[in-house]
């Protein structure tokens, strides 16, 4: 299973570092992972610990009033919606030894909002609420719908179990970070959150989603890690979205509309159900990374050669018993993961894939290897571990940038010398070179 990330990414890169042969390597977060989110990240990071000096335990506080009847700096509505928040969300338990806690002033201690800890503000109006990982919990209060200035909003990483409807009044909002709280259900309203360009809710308990087509300016939506059995309503107008995360649900199936997403470059699919793919999805031509891995699938469409531009296809833990020979118009692609599968052959076409670096067709029930993987010179980590070979082709020893070649588990006993000789170093296990 692969640990990410992202539709928050959502999001940095990880190379394949092999630990079990049915390793896949961590696709680039650019788009997809809420640790993510990087171009129109999928997850945004999470904040870490201060090293400044901190604010001191915050007093008790049951009556705002005073406060707020002293503030000049925005409106006194806006201070009593700050202030509804703090008491509603579990303000006196908060966390206060993250960044958004440094050189900046307890709530609801000073008359000053805007100096409160993770709150921005902009010609006297609050913009910003940034307190991920500072322990909130309970039910945002209603009174944040008074805070219609407010363009970021980030709470990821804490305890929420409720969104109230008039969220849907904060129709400036462009960011929307509510990932991993406990949340099981959000309201209709916020599908009215026409401004919208990032949606990180990863890491809820999220079994349905209300209707999405309004939301037409997103670029990266965010959903992993929930209990989603079908994608919102609404999804296939997201036109502009260029990461999509869906990792991590209970998907068996995708609707013909996905192929409508003609701006995406990142899909995570991996860990869900789906037992097919649409052919649809030959539309999204400028996706570079798609993760399919751990589902159900046994067979790709001949539209997956559509996708030119893929330079990271993962499926790994699948059903796949062959490859549509289309695979080989993907000839971006520089990591290819099949671990996992059970591949019984494998088609010549791989050897027009010469810009891969890392294939891994570990753990399938091969027979053979076709001589033209032979022209996949680029290749530094090849794995065929875990399968039925009793031999493998001499064009292998045309793969002079090999790093690691990994044979263990096969039919085989030795290689030939001159194979050996030209990979010295680089079997897995050594003894198949042993003299």
């Amino acid at each position: 299973m692969m640990l990410t990330l992202a539709l928050t990414g959502a999001c940095a890169a990880a190379g394949p570092i092999r630990t079990i042969s049915t390793a896949t390597p961590v696709m680039t977060q650019t788009t997809l992972h809420a640790d993510t989110p990087a171009p129109t990240p999928v997850n945004s990071p999470r904040p870490g610990t201060a090293s400044k000096p901190l604010p001191t335990e915050a007093k008790k506080t049951s009556d705002p009033g005073p406060i707020c009847a002293s503030v000049s700096e925005i409106p006194r509505s806006e201070c009593e919606a700050l202030a509804a928040f703090y008491l509603h969300t579990g303000g006196e338990n908060w966390i206060m030894n993250n960044e958004e806690w440094v050189n900046k002033d307890i709530w609801l201690q000073t008359n000053t909002p805007c100096s409160w800890a993770g709150v921005a503000c902009d010609e006297g109006r609050v913009t910003e609420i940034v307190l991920g990982l500072n322990g909130l919990s309970g039910e945002i209060p209603p009174e944040i719908g008074d805070l219609t200035k407010l363009t970021r909003l980030d709470l990821t990483d804490n305890d929420l179990s409720s969104v109230p409807a008039e969220i849907g009044k904060l129709t400036n909002l462009t960011e929307l970070n509510l990932a991993f709280n406990d949340l099981s259900s959000l309201p209709a309203e916020i599908g009215d959150l026409a401004n919208l360009t990032a949606l990180y809710l990863a890491g809820n308990r999220l079994s349905r989603m209300p209707e999405i087509s309004k939301l037409t300016k997103l670029t990266a939506l965010n959903l992993a890690e929930n209990d989603l059995s079908s994608l919102p309503m609404g999804t296939g107008n997201l036109k502009n979205l260029a990461g999509l995360n869906l990792a991590s649900n209970n998907l068996s199936s995708l609707p013909a509309e996905t192929g409508n997403l003609i701006n995406l470059s990142e899909l995570r699919l991996n860990d869900n159900n789906l037992d097919g793919l649409p052919s649809e999805i030959g539309n999204l031509t400028n996706l570079t990374g798609l993760e399919l891995s751990e589902n159900n699938l046994s067979s790709l469409p001949p539209e997956i050669g559509n996708l030119v531009n893929l330079n990271n296809l993962y499926l790994s833990g699948n059903h796949l018993s062959t490859l549509p020979p289309e695979i080989g118009n993907l000839t971006n692609l520089s990591e290819l993961s099949l671990s996992g599968n059970g591949l019984s052959s494998v088609p010549a076409e791989i050897g027009s894939l010469v810009n891969l670096n890392y294939l891994n067709l570990s753990d399938n029930e091969l027979n053979s290897v076709p001589p033209e993987i032979g022209k996949l010179t680029d290749l530094t980590l090849l794995y065929l571990d875990g399968n039925n070979l009793s031999s493998i082709p001499p064009e292998i020893g045309n793969l002079v940038n090999l790093a690691e070649l990994w044979l263990a588990d096969n039919n085989l006993s030795t290689l030939p010398p001159e194979l050996c000789d030209g990979l010295t170093g680089v079997v897995i296990p050594p003894s198949l070179c042993a003299p």
